[in-house]
């Protein structure tokens, strides 16, 4: 079992870079198109993609309710999300989504009995403390940062983290594809009636875009779900908190997101929690029974 658990943690990682260019994609497609819409197309084109693989691959759907519950979750969490992206520099959009873990370890720890490391919460508690100062040093004179926009944004990070610890459930029943599709069924079915209200039809530079923001999306959360099913959810958090740095990093590259001198240094405890997380997976890992 050591082998597919150090896969699970490089797969992970993979993962979480991905849904840092997914981030930046939706960013480039919400310039004109609102965050529901956007979110409704990432959904369908999952629907499709799960609709091409079911030509060859029979879906088998054991856990009903978890998987609702998972679709649910996420696709109210995703929605939330794109919204922020819409309204927020994708940098701090995404950092505040991505305090999920430690949301992710509280309902762990509730709802499905797992111990919290001490090594873990530290790691945890290391990378908080990196986002935390990213966002302050993105904050306006005088303002702590947070907002409306902010809100909905950490709004989206609660769901989130409930979703992931769903997902670790759900992985000994069901298979990640499923778990996948329900994702895409039913988020699609939450951000239909949004984007319909306010639908504009994409040109075909945004098409493309949104393609290939789709395809990133599915392919990022193809590799986590499947990663979940031998890394421990609170654990798998911490190297989530990659996809925030590389979002920023790709921000500053392709938009000219400014950072201020605290953001990088809190970009680069971020990184440092990160990596520690990311040293202790394996172990951790051994006391998970799948």
């Amino acid at each position: 079992m050591n082998e597919p658990r150090k896969s699970g943690a490089l797969l992970l990682i993979i993962a979480a870079i991905l849904f840092g260019f997914m981030a930046i994609l939706a960013k480039r497609a919400a310039a004109r198109i609102s965050g529901p819409e956007v979110a409704f197309i990432r959904f369908t084109i999952g629907i499709a993609i799960c609709g091409m693989v079911a030509l060859k691959v029979r879906f088998r759907l054991v856990n009903w309710r978890g998987l609702i519950l998972r679709g649910a979750l996420g696709g109210v969490a995703v929605h939330l999300f794109f919204i922020a992206i819409a309204h927020l520099p994708i940098g701090i959009a995404t950092l505040l989504n991505y305090t999920s873990p430690i949301f992710t370890a509280l309902w762990a720890a509730i709802f499905l009995r797992e111990p919290i490391g001490a090594r873990t919460m530290a790691a945890l508690g290391i990378t908080s403390i990196g986002v935390a100062l990213v966002i302050r040093g993105n904050a306006p004179p005088d303002t702590f940062g947070f907002g409306a926009w902010q809100l909905v944004g950490i709004g989206s990070a609660i769901l989130s983290g409930a979703a992931v610890a769903t997902i670790r459930e759900v992985r000994r029943t069901d298979g990640t594809w499923e778990i996948f599709g329900s994702l895409c069924l039913i988020g699609a079915i939450i951000t239909a009636g949004p984007s319909a209200r306010a639908w504009i039809t994409p040109t075909s530079f945004e098409w493309l875009v949104l393609v290939g923001m789709g395809v990133t999306a599915a392919a990022a959360q193809i590799l986590m779900t499947y990663s979940l099913g031998y890394v421990r959810a609170s654990s798998s958090g911490v190297i989530a908190q990659l996809t925030p740095v590389s979002t920023i990093a790709l921000g500053w590259m392709i938009y000219g997101d400014r950072q201020t001198w605290l953001a990088i240094t809190g970009a680069i405890i971020t990184l440092l929690g990160v990596t520690w997380g990311a040293l202790r997976i394996t172990r951790e890992s051994s006391e998970v029974n799948v």
